[in-house]
């Protein structure tokens, strides 16, 4: 009986977790997001910090650093909400886990984000990308 309530347990956690981990992790369509980009309807914003970025960044999109965010959170968030103007917001970093701070940073000001994940995905599915910053 011991056993079977530590496995219980122990799946609960797991499930709990991952549920968790995902929901940090990337959480829309990169092709879909870069179409509404095109169309007006969105921003997007690269979350990584300055060596990161050298190597190029997805094109079109605005670069707010974490450690800059983190800084000054109310001032960043209100750059980012009116460079955005109703529009959404996307977010990227390296690996999908800084811009998923920075959704949980925007969704606690009240605005709603979506994390796009990783910069490798991206340039994967064929987004395109630029060197240097917008």
């Amino acid at each position: 009986m011991k056993n079977m309530r530590y496995y219980l347990i122990l799946g609960i956690t797991l499930f709990l977790s991952i549920n968790l981990f995902t929901k940090i992790m990337a959480q829309d369509n990169p092709k879909q997001s870069y179409e509404n980009f095109l169309t007006g309807k969105a921003i997007i914003i690269d979350v990584r910090e300055e060596d990161e970025i050298k190597d190029g960044m997805i094109k079109g999109a605005f670069w707010f650093p974490l450690s800059k965010i983190e800084v000054n959170q109310s001032k960043e968030i209100k750059k980012i909400q009116e460079l955005a103007k109703g529009k959404e917001i996307y977010l990227y970093c390296r690996s999908g886990n800084r811009s998923g701070k920075v959704k949980n940073y925007l969704h606690k000001s009240g605005v709603k984000a979506f994390n796009l994940g990783g910069y490798p995905n991206l340039v994967d599915k064929m987004i395109p990308i630029q060197t240097g910053q917008k």
